[in-house]
């Protein structure tokens, strides 16, 4: 719906001293100035207006999501779920009356005005913000990016905005590693067959239920590639269509061959969406993926909407504003209100950012460690042919976050890793937050998945392998819900700290550390860790439990 503004800039008829908004982010090095943007270059500026009520969604998400809650699985619809955080009528007029200041003729708020997306040129955004925007240029893979140092709002604006994007974030352009076989011998090839048997998953397939994987800046799959995967590795899924939400090209990206995949062979004859957020395309204004992504997510109805989302995308926390994570995690308390399952892939290199820790800090992950949404991390090894068990991969990232809390149902197994490691293997205290909440949650084979890409046979590694892999389980969890007429199971992290022994412990491995971090990474161990969190699925025992849920 198109709201048309008339006569609210009347409120904002004389100047107002200024607030500047998320002065706690700075450029990462890898973006390189190019030129000053040019003034009739669209923007999507998306104004997050500042929500209420949200003390009341945390607890309601909590309790529908805690398995011993009488108010399991009881969740909300998105107009339910808009009425209780809508901002204040006071909110929605001064932002509105801001933007006709400006003499902007349409903007488009989302259901409840939380968000209200404007399209504009560079130049009416810096007189908007006070800003003054730039072309940056990504010194390893060239994308191009629209951005600014800072920006700033009148104080009676600023009172009722918690961020306004894109400006000061910039997005994270991570390499896949992409390699030849493992040579230790011990690996053997990822391909559905060998991750159905691991995880004991078998021939099981779903009919119900929907499930997501998304691709950020510019990654696309070809149906091509699908067909000769599924020909090669899963016969059964021959016939079955995709839907594309968003921009979608031919030209295929090993990112997303690697989702669409795996995520397809491993929650078998579950309807699957891609979700596609290039962040720029010709004739279309610049804007910001991950946060468009969201944005999609809030106006998606019950109906359309997945059930399951996969994505493997993610940056170190200090790249990200104390502002915009806390507004983005109210977005993910949103989605669990509604059922929705959001999974990340916690990223490839231990307790790093891509090999280094700055602040001499280990790298808290964002948003895979977030407590409010469920991340996941990577193993290999493991042998189906002599069960040999599997072990951690050094490339898993985790740890302890320096932004959030840890919650109260992750209490007691943070507390019992804590309390068992062995004080060899526990890094100096300096480099992380030991109150904060850990991560990963659970995790996946992470190494050699046989991945179709542009009609070549590529081996692949990653945490971005574990998370299309666990989270096609979930869906295959969902369905067994979905077939006896319950809802989804949304927030999965409360039920699977409370059925630990569902999943398939890994006691073996450690994950890397880099210059400024010291020697030691983190180490697995039974129970809970940072390596692996809960360990890995095991489908038979995760379905038991879940058929016994009300």
């Amino acid at each position: 719906m198109l709201v048309v503004l008339l006569t609210l800039g009347a409120l904002f008829a004389t100047a107002s001293p200024r607030r500047y908004h998320e002065t706690d982010v700075s450029k990462p090095s890898v973006w390189r100035w190019e030129a000053k943007a040019r003034h009739d270059q669209k923007i999507e500026l998306i104004f997050a207006v500042k929500q209420t009520n949200l003390r009341i969604l945390e607890d309601f998400v909590l309790a529908t999501s805690d398995p011993d809650s009488p108010a399991y699985g009881n969740h909300l619809s998105r107009d339910t779920v808009d009425d209780l955080v809508a901002p204040t009528e006071k909110a929605k007029r001064t932002v509105w009356g801001f933007l006709a200041e400006h003499r902007l003729q349409t903007c488009k708020p989302n259901g409840n005005s939380d968000f209200i997306l404007c399209i504009v040129d560079v130049s009416t955004a810096e007189k908007l913000l006070g800003a003054e925007y730039h072309y940056y240029r990504h010194a390893n893979s060239g994308r191009l990016v629209v951005r600014t140092p800072h920006y700033s709002l009148p104080e009676e604006v600023s009172e009722y905005v918690d961020f306004v994007s894109p400006t000061v974030r910039f997005p994270t352009v991570q390499k896949r590693i992409v390699y030849k076989k493992n040579n230790t011998g011990t690996q053997e090839d990822n391909t559905p067959s060998r991750l159905r048997t691991l995880y004991k998953v078998g021939d099981v397939e779903g009919s119900n239920g929907k499930q997501s994987c998304t691709a950020f800046l510019e990654q696309y799959f070809e149906m091509d590639d699908l067909k000769t995967f599924w020909s090669k590795y899963y016969p059964k899924a021959k016939g079955q269509t995709i839907k594309t939400v968003g921009p979608d090209q031919t030209i295929p990206g090993v990112e997303a061959s690697l989702d669409i995949q795996y995520i397809t062979a491993m929650g078998g004859g579950i309807d699957t969406e891609f979700w596609s957020f290039a962040g720029r395309a010709p004739d279309n204004p610049q804007n910001e993926p991950f946060l468009k992504w969201m944005y999609t997510v809030a106006n998606t109805t019950d109906e359309d909407i997945p059930k399951v989302f996969s994505t493997s995308y993610g940056e170190a926390e200090r790249t990200v504003s104390t502002d915009y994570m806390f507004r983005i995690n109210n977005e993910f308390k949103k989605a669990a209100a509604r059922g929705i399952s959001l999974l990340f892939a916690t990223g490839d290199f231990g307790v790093t950012d891509q090999g280094e820790c700055p602040n001499n800090r280990f790298q808290g992950q964002w948003p895979a460690g977030s407590p409010w949404v469920t991340g996941v991390g990577g193993t290999q090894d493991g042998s189906i042919k002599t069960g040999a068990p599997e072990n951690g991969w050094d490339g898993s990232s985790g740890g302890f976050s320096d932004r959030f809390i840890r919650p109260s149902y992750q209490e007691n197994a943070v507390a019992e890793f804590f309390n068992t490691v062995k004080k060899s293997d526990l890094p100096l205290s300096k480099y992380y937050n030991k109150t904060g909440a850990g991560f990963p949650d659970v995790a996946a084979q992470a190494v050699d998945f046989q991945v179709i890409n542009g009609g070549q046979l590529l081996p692949v590694a990653g945490t971005s392998c574990a998370c299309p892999t666990f989270s096609g389980i979930v869906s295959l969890l969902n369905d067994l819900r979905l077939a006896k007429g319950k809802t989804t199971l949304g927030f999965l992290n409360p039920l699977f700290y409370k059925n630990a022994a569902a999943f398939q412990d890994v006691s073996h491995g450690s994950s890397q550390s880099g210059p400024g971090c010291g020697d030691l990474g983190w180490t697995a161990q039974p129970g809970w860790d940072p390596v692996t969190g809960l360990g890995t699925a095991d489908f038979q025992k995760l379905k038991s439990i879940v058929e016994k849920l009300p």
